[in-house]
């Protein structure tokens, strides 16, 4: 570390420290709300932070400074007569949120993963800083229809409000000092921002502040290299995708927030390997929409994301193994397509035992492999004799889950919820395994 890096650290403290004492002064004379008063704070420091690539050239400075800033947060934090304090601008609101605790840290991976790329860094930390802070405002100020997030509630006003913020967020730059022409920053800037709409619908508890900018710089560096049509291809997958899960939603008993990641999930599966692994997450997506609409059990259940995580276990490392080609394509569909009829099963299987106090794992099994494992299987026709055996493990494997599923759910469900969902996907992630077989 040199003088002047060290000069650059301290002023950029020293900056912060003014930022959080100027905003408590002028929220307590103008009666600023707790929401208003952190998003103030939140805008002016990832300001503040778009200037890093033309003041740090190397990323070890810029990791000292998140940890410097992250440290003094803590303490605001959790000292209480602190807290009551200065650190009320920060920790003013009554929800949980950790997002002033995950700011720094995001920033600071974000500037190292860039690799010096500015348009890579200042796009994901203006999407952070401004359309953030605009979403929240719009939601405060005109929210009316409003949709379950986690632990909270989130309005379409404000998510409109983000989505334009972060469409100009996006254009803008890329338009200006990105490498590519006007025509492909607005493709790109339509797909990424509202990408970036729903990652910040289905977060809560502040943890956007670390899903928006690390997802933004992932997405854009893989949008940025492709034609037109390709990118004209992912957004028509999308807008899709959207109306799938917001027509269903009328039948469905997944949360706003669960809608908006299982439209995520179906979106990533399709553009981080191929359409072909978007067929059994999909599937399981119309089952659900029909199993709740002819039982009517929209009013009866009550999903979280918790499901949706739950799926995105037991599917995304095949979608990730295949798109970093640690595995083939065809191997990774049939895994994904494994997974999925067992999450199916156990889904079904869960359902009966609910509504209907009946267990029939047969038909549940018969179920997940014929209506969620079919659509990807039947791509892999050219080498259906050689998935004879990983498909007759998974089955029996499926079968196993079962009890294995209803354990479970009497000793997890009532108290960690969560943990049970996690359990399943990894379960269902499990019995996909044989699929590796076709390595042989």
């Amino acid at each position: 570390m040199t003088l002047p890096e060290w000069l650059a650290i301290a002023a950029v403290l020293g900056g912060l420290l003014a930022t959080v004492i100027a905003v408590r002064t002028v929220a307590s004379r103008c009666n600023f709300s707790s929401e208003g008063s952190r998003k103030s704070v939140h805008v002016v420091m990832g300001m503040g932070c778009c200037s890093f690539p033309w003041i740090f050239d190397r990323p070890l400075p810029v990791w000292i400074l998140a940890a410097l800033a992250t440290v003094p947060i803590l303490i605001l934090r959790l000292v209480p007569f602190i807290k009551n304090g200065f650190g009320s601008v920060l920790h003013g609101i009554a929800r949980p949120s950790y997002g002033e605790v995950l700011f720094a840290p995001a920033v600071a991976a974000v500037f190292h993963l860039s690799g010096g790329n500015v348009i890579l860094y200042l796009v994901p930390i203006l999407i952070l800083t401004l359309a953030d802070a605009a979403g929240a405002m719009a939601g405060t100020r005109w929210g009316k229809h409003i949709y379950n997030s986690g632990d909270g509630f989130k309005s379409i006003e404000g998510s409109c409000g983000f989505l334009l913020v972060a469409f100009a967020s996006i254009l803008l730059p890329m338009a200006c000092i990105g490498p590519t022409d006007f025509a492909h920053a607005v493709w790109i800037a339509l797909i990424l921002a509202t990408l970036a709409m729903m990652a910040e619908g289905f977060s809560d508890r502040g943890f956007d502040n670390i899903i928006l900018p690390l997802g933004c710089f992932f997405v854009l560096d893989r949008l940025i290299g492709l034609e037109i049509p390709s990118l004209a291809g992912r957004l028509i997958v999308l807008i899709l995708l959207l109306v799938l899960v917001l027509t269903g939603s009328r039948w469905s008993s997944l949360s706003g927030a669960a809608l908006l990641g299982s439209a995520m999930l179906g979106y990533g599966c399709a553009v981080l390997a191929d359409w072909r692994y978007a067929l059994p997450p999909s599937a399981i997506f119309v089952c659900h929409l029909f199993t709740t609409s002819k039982r009517d059990l929209k009013k009866s259940l009550d999903h979280r994301l918790d499901v949706v995580i739950s799926q995105a276990i037991a599917c995304m490392p095949w979608v990730l193994a295949s798109a970093t080609e640690i595995i083939p394509p065809d191997i990774g569909l049939v895994g994904i397509s494994l997974a999925m009829a067992t999450q199916l099963a156990q889904l079904d299987h869960s359902t009966r035992r609910l509504i209907d106090n009946a267990i029939q794992p047969l038909r549940s099994v018969s179920k997940g492999f014929l209506l969620a494992a079919l659509p990807g299987l039947l791509w892999m026709i050219p080498i259906s004799p050689s998935l004879a055996l990983p498909l007759g493990i998974a089955i029996v494997a499926t079968f196993v889950s079962l009890p294995v599923s209803t354990f479970a759910a009497r000793k997890l469900s009532a108290n960690h919820e969560s943990g049970f969902w996690f359990l399943k996907g990894a379960i269902s992630l499990v019995a996909s395994l044989p699929a590796l077989l076709l390595l042989q």
